[in-house]
């Protein structure tokens, strides 16, 4: 299956604390160091105090931080955190041909604009247009993702523009994106937000296709692994 290899080797370090949504501070073997957390996410089960994480050197870029923090090792197991990757990983796989369900389309678009939402993909073929918008989730319990793990109107207004979409003559998806290899099924976290899960099974119910797939998390590589199934 479609893959995105790392663009530079990975250091070891153990987490400090994440001082907000998108900086924490990590010890490299001795040297504290700050790291853009690219997740806007809670991932509180993973963002412990001490536990090993993988950062990338990025060194005079234009940003805030020297590093990203990329990977969280958890219960011996590496989950992938950056919320950007998945968009990679199912472009390569649209590209590909990896993604059976999103065969046959000649054209792929990624960041199309439509209504009052930009959605991941657009895809065109003979007679035929697919808009895709992609999640990444990182929570998994008992073998069960969930998403999301904060409240997220976004997401909501996403699967309104799609629902939308769909009545206008498109055909319509959602891919969730599971950053660990430990999930057989998916699906909405309720506890979390209700009107998400809520609005989830509304748009099953209007034409939305809904899709997961689990991945193989390594320092080199992210690659996708299997469809699960999907409970809305």
């Amino acid at each position: 299956m479609a893959r995105v290899v790392m663009d530079r080797e990975l250091k070891e370090g153990r987490l400090i604390i994440r001082e907000n949504r998108f900086v924490a501070k990590v010890d490299l073997k001795g040297q504290e160091v700050k790291a853009y957390v690219p997740n806007p996410g809670r991932m509180e089960e993973l963002m412990i105090p001490g536990t090993k994480v993988f950062v990338a050197h990025y060194p005079k870029a234009q940003r805030k931080t020297d590093y990203s923090l990329l990977l969280v090792e958890y219960n011996d197991m590496l989950i992938s955190i950056d919320s950007h990757l998945t968009n990679k990983l199912v472009e390569n796989a649209l590209l590909e041909g990896t993604l059976s369900q999103f065969r046959g389309y000649e054209e792929i678009r990624a960041e199309y604009t439509y209504g009052n939402s930009r959605l991941d993909f657009y895809l065109r073929g003979k007679d035929k247009k697919c808009l895709i918008e992609v999640k990444s989730a990182t929570l998994v319990e008992e073998g069960v993702a969930k998403f999301p793990d904060a409240p997220t109107k976004r997401g909501r207004r996403h699967l309104d523009e799609l629902i939308k979409a769909y009545q206008e003559g498109y055909r319509v998806a959602v891919i969730f994106i599971i950053q660990r290899n430990d999930a057989y099924k998916f699906i909405p976290h309720q506890r979390i937000d209700l009107k998400f899960a809520e609005k989830l099974k509304e748009a099953t119910e209007n034409g939305v296709e809904v899709y997961a797939y689990n991945c193989t998390v390594t320092t080199r590589e992210v690659s996708i692994d299997q469809e699960v199934e999907v409970d809305v």
